[in-house]
């Protein structure tokens, strides 16, 4: 029988997406439990744990440019970006390790939350930053860089090569830049810049450990050429042409190295 924890140990991805969803029930029980005794609960959520404009952050708070990425304000918010996350990070898989693409999910929290956190220099009016918008756009904009032309169903019946649908959400986080969230649409472009400038550089995410016995540091990851295949080569095809157009062969080979 296929159960939660199977699906738990396929992909850290959805690790990722428990730890989101159960930040936000713990979040909403304090925000009830404060309510009804009328303790500011939700105040002290964010002061210690949201990301606060610079003239209120304090050196000890370092914590927070990564903590507001798990809290939400509201079911909608938090179901967008589980859904995104979902699907943004599996097609990230599809080029890169599972641990690569886990890590550059946190550094897309973190750059969303350092782009508001100087923003906010000469903005010092916006509401503190909660929300892993930055993290996810980290993921789609590394998937959109390696594949433009990727489709992607919308509802399940628009089809949109997946550089329009992030060219479409960049475009409303640049609308919204004057408008009241103003903060997290900053947060939303900074995280985006993280994950198109680290698309091709995925060994970046991967640093090299010394062996616990030997001390040696291992040898470089290399994507060794299998029945004429090679990783590079179909990276070019599918920002040519697009990944429906790649052999059965080929699919197979991405699909075993998203594996590794």
């Amino acid at each position: 029988m296929y159960t939660l924890q199977n699906w738990l140990r396929e992909s850290q991805l959805h690790r990722w997406i428990c730890a989101l969803i159960a930040c936000f029930v713990g979040q909403t029980l304090l925000e009830l439990m404060g309510w009804i005794s009328t303790w500011e609960v939700e105040a002290g959520l964010l002061r210690y744990f949201a990301l606060n404009p610079l003239h209120t952050w304090h050196i000890g708070e370092g914590w927070t440019l990564l903590t507001y990425g798990f809290l939400h304000y509201g079911v909608m918010h938090l179901l967008l970006n589980v859904l995104m996350l979902y699907f943004a990070g599996h097609m990230l898989k599809t080029f890169w390790l599972d641990d690569q693409v886990s890590r550059l999910f946190l550094l897309g929290i973190a750059g969303g939350g350092l782009a508001y956190f100087f923003a906010t220099l000469y903005f010092t009016q916006w509401p503190p930053l909660v929300g892993a918008s930055g993290g996810v756009l980290a993921l789609l904009l590394a998937a959109t860089r390696l594949s433009p032309f990727m489709p992607v169903y919308v509802f399940g019946i628009l089809r949109l090569p997946l550089w329009g649908v992030s060219l479409l959400l960049l475009a409303i986080s640049v609308s919204g830049l004057q408008g009241p969230n103003a903060g997290g649409n900053i947060a939303h472009l900074g995280g985006a810049l993280v994950g198109w400038s680290l698309a091709k550089s995925p060994h970046w995410l991967f640093p090299e450990k010394r062996s616990a016995r030997t001390g040696r540091k291992p040898s470089k990851l290399h994507v060794v050429a299998a029945e004429g295949l090679d990783l590079d080569s179909i990276l070019e095809k599918i920002g040519r042409v697009g990944y429906d157009k790649l052999s059965a062969k080929e699919k197979a080979f991405l699909a075993r190295y998203g594996k590794k």
